[in-house]
């Protein structure tokens, strides 16, 4: 009897555990809740001016012409955590100047995503204007560390080799129309880095064809290339080229 009673209480036991560990939601990843930044203060005036090292700068948008926003529109995002799980399907804009992703929560408040949780953001095809997906993503960085691993990169394409395009914006001041006052206003920039290896990333000056040409090993796909198209004169002709590439190197024995 003695023996009957023990064995109840330790199946009552597992069975609570268990029951626990299924409602925790651990294995659909963290909630959405989790998105929001530990800083709460980015949550307190959404349209405050940080610096892509969360200092502030003492001004509100309102206050500079220009946006630091790579789209102006609110876009439908998958945000995946470090492990490359998804997080949640939401509402998102990504701002180049504080390098931080905004989003609507439930309520259709303004806030900004803890950025230590994740990982990837893919900015989902839009059919109705025809936008494209963009694909951001953190983790990285090149041999001189001009890139921080905690700052997103966009992923412009695919495979072995990838092309990384950074989004930077930085305040200016600039003469009114008249020259009566100093404006402050947004200024973009771009720069550009190539993942070779796995482990390999590299700096590259602007859209530089000869040094990415020069960082790649196999220069007899880059001959047979060269011969159907000798210049790479914008960001697609460098997209293609690279899936050519990557296509071709996929096929080598």
């Amino acid at each position: 009897m003695k023996n009957i009673l023990i064995l109840a209480v330790l199946l009552f036991k597992f069975t609570i555990a268990n029951s626990q560990n299924t409602g925790s939601g651990s294995a659909a990843g963290p909630e959405m809740s989790s998105l929001k930044t530990a800083n709460l203060t980015y949550n307190i005036d959404p349209f405050g001016a940080y610096t892509v090292d969360g200092m502030v700068k003492g001004m509100r948008y309102a206050d500079i012409s220009g946006t630091p926003f790579v789209f102006g529109d609110w876009r439908k995002a998958t945000i995946y955590d470090l492990g490359l799980h998804p997080i949640a399907t939401i509402k998102v804009k990504y701002n180049t100047y504080s390098d931080q992703i905004h989003f609507l929560d439930e309520k259709e408040t303004e806030l900004v995503a803890n950025k230590e949780i994740i990982k990837k953001v893919v900015i989902l095809y839009d059919s109705t204007d025809g936008s494209n997906e963009i694909v951001l993503e953190k983790g990285y960085t090149d041999s001189k560390s001009i890139l921080s691993v905690n700052q997103f990169v966009q992923v412009l394409n695919d495979g072995k080799v990838q092309l990384f395009k950074q989004n930077t914006t930085k305040i200016i001041q600039k003469d009114s129309l008249f020259a009566t006052l100093k404006v402050n206003t947004f200024s973009e920039n771009k720069f550009y880095f190539l993942k070779y290896t796995p482990t390999s990333v590299e700096k590259l000056r602007k859209l530089d064809q000869s040094g990415l040409y020069a960082l790649l090993p196999n220069k007899t796909i880059i001959e047979a290339y060269s011969k159907k198209k000798s210049k790479l004169k914008n960001e697609k002709d460098f997209i293609d080229f690279l899936n050519f590439y990557n296509q071709q190197v996929a096929l080598l024995p």
